[in-house]
């Protein structure tokens, strides 16, 4: 059992959570928005908003009766250890594809938006030695670190949205009616196959003091990603319009682009990538640390820390073969892996909420 000292508050989990969802929410909201709701895209973080507190709330329940345990464990014994071992295995293939997916898209967008003629693979070789550096110590001080990173990350979009306002355009956020309900909520399966990510993060509950606090902290970042997320999508199609916004990969980067204060402002975008490298550096690494912690679920393991060398080569093996290009990237994840993710984080934890029922168990 991990010592009460070495643990991580239930605010600390959900800032995590919060700065892991930033960079792929910034490049991956407006398009899929626009591309499947048009311009009422605005409106669907709402259906991702009320999927997100449900599954905080699924969370809240089990840990109610598994206060001092991983979900991991609390799986195995509300399914039974064979089939819990399946679905960790599942959890762990899975995890690992979509870690070897932001390795990827950290190194593309840079070498697309500021560094052209710079091999992508060395930013992934310099990105994976910082997560070499850091993962050792462990999620505390990971933890602390994101305590830095989060104000940061926040007070720099507060500033761009201020920036954006002139630039918005509300006749293209509208018409809306009756009609788009359909649309609006096949959108939603993008953003809340992102937020579904808070399952992750409570795959090391047992590394979490405080769960009691689950639902209310975990409701008031959902509100936060649900006001965020809006703005997101509203400075997306609002500057450019649908049209533009569903047929690029970095919708938020261009908007930004269009930043003008009294023409001496301009060129911000450098400033919005680096806040893309912060949050993929904690998604990064905090999802490598949840693999391992898996890892050593599943093969009864005492110790992962020698498997952390072989772990991340085997990501950047993993990342460089992925795709050949940022399209074919964009291209899995809004074809594909938005959907696996909508199953493994919402559809498989209710069933095991729903047999832990059934059994008494929760």
């Amino acid at each position: 059992m991990t010592d009460i000292k070495d643990k991580i508050s239930t605010r600390q989990a959900m800032l995590l959570f919060s700065t892991i969802v930033y960079s792929p929410t910034v490049r991956f909201a407006g398009t899929f928005a626009s591309d499947k709701a048009k311009q009422a895209g605005w409106l669907v973080p709402i259906f991702s908003f009320i999927m997100l507190v449900l599954l905080i709330m699924i969370i809240h329940s089990i840990y109610k009766k598994y206060k001092d345990v991983s979900l991991m464990d609390a799986i195995y014994d509300i399914l039974g250890k064979p089939l819990g071992k399946v679905i960790i295995l599942l959890y762990i293939i899975w995890i690992g594809i979509l870690n070897a997916l932001y390795v990827r898209y950290y190194a593309e967008r840079l070498n697309v938006s500021t560094y052209e003629n710079t091999d992508y693979r060395v930013f992934i070789i310099i990105m994976l030695i910082l997560v070499l550096l850091i993962l050792p110590y462990g999620i505390k001080i990971l933890a602390r670190m994101n305590e830095i990173i989060f104000p940061i990350l926040l007070l720099i979009f507060i500033i761009f949205m201020i920036l954006l306002i002139p630039d918005i355009d509300f006749g293209k956020l509208t018409p809306v009616s009756y009609t788009d309900i359909i649309p609006v909520f096949d959108a939603s399966f993008g953003i809340t196959g992102l937020w579904g990510y808070v399952l992750f993060v409570f795959f090391i509950g047992n590394k979490i003091k405080d769960k009691e606090n689950i639902q209310n902290v975990g409701i008031k970042a959902s509100i936060f990603l649900l006001v965020a997320t809006t703005f997101i999508i509203i400075a997306s199609i609002g500057t450019l319009g649908h049209t533009i916004i569903e047929r690029t990969s970095l919708s938020f980067l261009i908007a930004v682009k269009q930043i003008s204060f009294f023409g001496v402002i301009d060129r911000l975008e450098s400033i919005l990538v680096t806040t893309w490298v912060l949050s993929d550096f904690i998604i990064i690494t905090v999802f490598t640390y949840i693999i391992l912690d898996l890892i050593k679920s599943f093969l009864n393991l005492k110790n992962t820390s020698y498997l952390i060398n072989i772990s991340l080569v085997l990501l950047y093996i993993l990342s460089v073969f992925l795709s050949k290009s940022i399209f074919e990237l964009h291209s899995f994840s809004t074809n594909f892996a938005v959907y696996v993710n909508n199953v493994l984080l919402f559809v498989i934890p209710a069933i095991v909420w729903g047999v832990g029922k059934v059994r008494g168990k929760v």
